[in-house]
């Protein structure tokens, strides 16, 4: 789960409760990392990549977050070597849970395609996937954004959190 990694304390004075203050840059590694991986299993022709990527997902969304080999990958390489330095924003973990959830069904659906040889609509599965995923660079996650339409249609319980105000459905989260 992404939560407050920065060395800074944050600042509540606004109200917004510690849970809501998430680490951008552990968000953007894991979106880098899935975008690579499905560029790397595009490029060697092989579904194994796909079904890691499907792997790491589950263990994702079944751990809730605690065992995100991407993140986990930020928190003990990229940050502590300076790379890259905490972003923490205002926005709601659930959305990127939800969005785990999606790349499980995407990636393991490829993956499984492409083992079974319906390789055309395996792979085009994988570009959607880079295409949409490239997206997240921009800011602009395409899965929170399903997550915040499936919350305004009135559905509870795992999508109780709204949007953060001023923010467009899927776009990453102000800075505060």
């Amino acid at each position: 789960m992404v939560t407050n990694t920065s060395a800074n304390p944050i600042d509540t004075s606004n109200s917004v409760s510690a849970d809501r203050w998430l680490d951008s840059n552990e968000i953007m590694t894991g979106q880098f990392l899935t975008v690579a991986m499905a560029v790397t299993a595009y490029v060697l022709g092989r579904w194994e990549f796909l079904a890691f990527q499907c792997a790491v997902f589950v263990l994702s969304v079944i751990s809730s977050g605690r065992l995100d080999i991407y993140a986990l990958i930020y928190k003990s390489i990229l940050k502590p070597l300076g790379i890259l330095k905490p972003d923490m924003r205002i926005d709601n973990i659930e959305a990127y849970q939800f969005s785990h959830m999606i790349g499980s069904i995407v990636s393991g659906s490829a993956a499984y395609l492409i083992y079974s040889g319906s390789t055309t609509i395996g792979w085009g599965l994988t570009w959607a996937m880079m295409i949409l995923g490239s997206l997240g660079f921009f800011g602009w996650c395409i899965a929170c954004w399903m997550y915040y339409m499936i919350q305004k249609m009135g559905i509870k319980g795992f999508f109780r959190h709204t949007l953060i105000a001023g923010t467009f459905p899927g776009a990453r989260g102000p800075r505060a």
